[in-house]
Order: structure tokens, then sequence, then C-alpha cells
């Protein structure tokens, strides 16, 4: 009996991957650079854009399976609407009503924003082993970035126990304290001090269950999640984007069941992990926590000009950012 599905935590492979993308992230940089030599000043294109951080997290920490990017697809079933709204970055903020003013307003709220298209059969697998599958990762989302306790306390058992046991022992290593940033695709957490409104966070994206190229079952999901903050100085919020912080992750998850593997072997699985923060605290994001921009210095806003409208940064249908704004 093997102990492993083939290709899972290839440590070196991971690696050359990780360097793959640093490298391909420093090349989108400096093309980036150039084209801005040819555009007005830096100052007046941040005169022009929302004063918030973008932070991109393309293959940090483990590539869990294989080098495939999860293709783009139209959403099967949209759990709500991905119209881009505008964005008015300089408006008076209600903190009973943090997202008005901005694209999330049209979202839903929570955990109503994470459902299943219709189940069919993929593959050799059933409609009904489908929409289990996608039933567990749909759980499985919303305890990682909904629940209250694991974003508050910073604690990911509850997402740990949705996982196979293998899995969980390989992941380990960067679940040790100070490993946040490694872990990131694993839960999402909130700043020590940093305190979350009393109001659902609003949640928009898709699911789409499909084969991998080992002929097993796995779910690509793309959903973006927009927590709104609390603040120690209403008077000093200047629009929404002070308080609001927007998390927009691609994972895929794969489900292991075949009996010719050992029995702490089957389960969830993650595949490729892609992500990106976008108006959020730069120290913070750089330890692997997430808190509202309100508290990056104000005097440098701790960000480059972006190349992309700030209300993109709210649609799951435009290709995954890669500029990071926090310098």
């Amino acid at each position: 009996m093997a102990d492993l599905p083939p290709d899972l935590f290839d440590a070196d492979w991971a690696r050359e991957a990780e360097r793959r993308a640093l490298r391909d992230h420093r090349r989108a940089t400096r093309a980036r650079k150039a084209r801005e030599s040819t555009r007005p000043s830096r100052g007046a294109l941040l005169s022009a854009l929302s004063f918030s951080a973008v932070v991109a997290l393309v293959l940090t920490g483990f590539t869990l399976l294989d080098g495939t990017a999860p293709t783009a697809s139209a959403p099967a079933a949209s759990a709500t609407s991905t119209s881009t709204a505008p964005l008015r970055t300089r408006a008076e903020v209600d903190l009973t009503r943090p997202f008005a003013d901005t694209p999330a307003a049209m979202w839903r709220e929570g955990a109503g924003g994470i459902q299943a298209p219709p189940a069919h059969p993929v593959g050799p697998y059933s409609a009904e082993q489908v929409g289990q599958f996608m039933e567990r990762v749909r759980r499985l989302i919303i305890t990682a970035r909904l629940d209250r306790t694991v974003l508050e306390t910073r604690d990911p058992r509850p997402v740990l126990d949705q996982l196979a046991p293998a899995l969980v022992e390989k992941l380990r290593p960067d679940l040790a304290p100070g490993k946040e940033k490694e872990s990131w695709y694993v839960a999402e957490r909130i700043a020590e001090g940093a305190r979350l409104l009393p109001v659902q966070p609003r949640v928009t994206g898709w699911m789409t269950p499909t084969v991998d190229e080992h002929g097993g079952l796995a779910i690509r999901t793309n959903y973006l999640v927009a927590y709104a903050f609390d603040v120690p100085d209403p008077e000093k919020i200047e629009g929404p984007m002070d308080i609001v912080a927007v998390v927009r992750q691609e994972i895929e998850y794969r489900w292991i069941d075949d009996p010719k593997y050992a029995a702490d072997a089957r389960g969830v699985w993650f595949g490729e992990a892609r992500g990106f923060s976008y108006s959020v605290d730069c120290a913070q994001s750089e330890r692997g926590f997430l808190a509202p921009d309100y508290d990056n210095p104000r005097e440098t806003g701790g960000m480059v000009a972006h190349t992309r409208r700030s209300e993109e940064y709210f649609d799951p249908t435009i290709p995954l950012p890669t500029e990071d704004g926090c310098r």
C-alpha cells in the first residue's frame, strides 16, 4: 500500500516553482516600471488611485501538488454579483454599513457568498460524489475564511481537522508560531490588536469541479472576501478603504480516496494556491496577518503605483494581479 499519492510535497519541485514564480514576478515588475516611465509621474498616478496596498501571494510556501495552474474559467454558478461597482475612496463612512461605496456592497454576506454549483458527473465521479466533495470544500472555506474563532484566535485547528491527516503532518513545520506567512493559504488570521466590526464579511466568487492530471477529483475555487475593521479613531477615516481589506484566493482542493493509499493519506489535500490582498496593513501582511490599510503610515501609504483601476481588485473575473504594493 502506498503511503501518499504521487507528486505530493515534492520539495525540490516546490523550491524550483517558487523560484520561477519570483523570477516571473520580478520580470513583471520591471516591465511595469518601464511602462510607467512613459506615463505621468508617480505622484500624479497616486493621486488618482486609492491609497491602499496590494500584496501578491504567488506560490509562497508550498506549491502542494504540481505546477499546473488552475485554468481561468467562467463561474459555473457564481454565488454573487461580480459587478465592479464604482469605488469611492473618499467618502463618509458609516461603521454600521462599512462596505457602502465599495463594490463589496453588492456581494452576499458571509457563508451565503460561498455556494456550490449544481452537481454533475465529472470524469469517473458521479454527481453525488461531486456534490459531496463540493460541500466539504464549501465548509472548509467557511471555516478558514469566515469562522470568527479561527480568524481572531489565529488557531487553524478547526481547518486542519477537515484535511487528510497525512497532509496536516506535512504542514506542521509551516504552522509553527512565526511561520504564518508560509501557511497563508490554510486559514485567514487577523492581526493581534486588529478588531473586526460586528458585521459579516462580504464574499463573491465560485467553485468549479474538475479532474486533475492523475484522474482524481478536484475543486478549483476563486473567491474574494472583504473584511471590515473597527478603528480607534473613526474621525480619522477618510474613506471605506481605510477599514475594508480585500483578500482574493485561487485555491485548488483535491480529493484522495483511492484505497491503494494509506488511510491517513485519504481526504482533502491542497493543490496550487495563489492569492493577493488589497488595502491591507503592509507590516502585518509581511508577517502573515490581516489588518486594514488604516494602520499604514499616512506619509507613505506603504504602497507603489498600481497598474489597475481600484475597482478591478474587487473583480474575480480578471487575472490574478502580480504586483506587490507593499515596498
